[in-house]
């Protein structure tokens, strides 16, 4: 009986061990996109939204980086590119270098309504890579707070050639 307990508690702390270092190392952990805090400021109103846009985006050229949302889906809508999102949100975004490579320090990702502006790059670049096309920015199960937002992405190459993209979001 008493070589039971001490098997017991030695299996029951393996397993803990194991969980929380897979835990802990992971680098699928969840990252908020913004706070709560930050949501509330950004977040419209369901009449707001009705009434606020973005331009749309011009084609891509040759001179200046390329962005483009392979997840979730960008919807053009007559108020301007609109992402659709649930929460949890994977994110895969391809950046392709064009006559240029890219300048990787200049990436930026920001959510902004009317005069508030919050940079929320820093949470997005462990997702960031380079390669030898540009760079891709994907993470699993990003944290944002259901309703509707204005994001931007902007990045430039070695020269200074800058794309910059704004996008409606709506989070279910």
């Amino acid at each position: 009986m008493y070589k039971l307990i001490p098997t017991h508690l030695l299996i029951i702390l393996t397993i803990t061990t194991f969980a929380f270092l897979s835990v802990a190392f992971s680098d699928e952990s969840s990252t908020d996109l913004f706070t709560e805090d930050e949501a509330k400021q950004l977040r419209y109103s369901d009449k707001d939204w009705g009434k606020e846009t973005v331009p749309k985006h011009k084609p891509d050229t040759l001179d200046r980086p390329s962005i483009i949302f392979e997840e979730p889906d960008v919807v053009d809508t007559d108020k301007g590119p609109t992402i659709i999102a649930v929460d949890p949100a994977n994110v895969f975004i391809i950046i392709k270098q064009n006559d240029s490579p890219l300048d990787p320090g200049t990436l930026k990702v920001w959510g902004e309504k009317f005069f508030v502006h919050i940079d929320v790059t820093d949470r997005v670049l462990k997702y960031f890579k380079t390669n030898k096309e540009g760079a891709v920015l994907h993470a699993k199960g990003i944290h944002i707070p259901k309703g509707h937002y204005k994001v931007g992405v902007s990045i430039k190459d070695i020269n200074g050639n800058k794309m910059e993209k704004k996008y409606r979001l709506k989070v279910e």
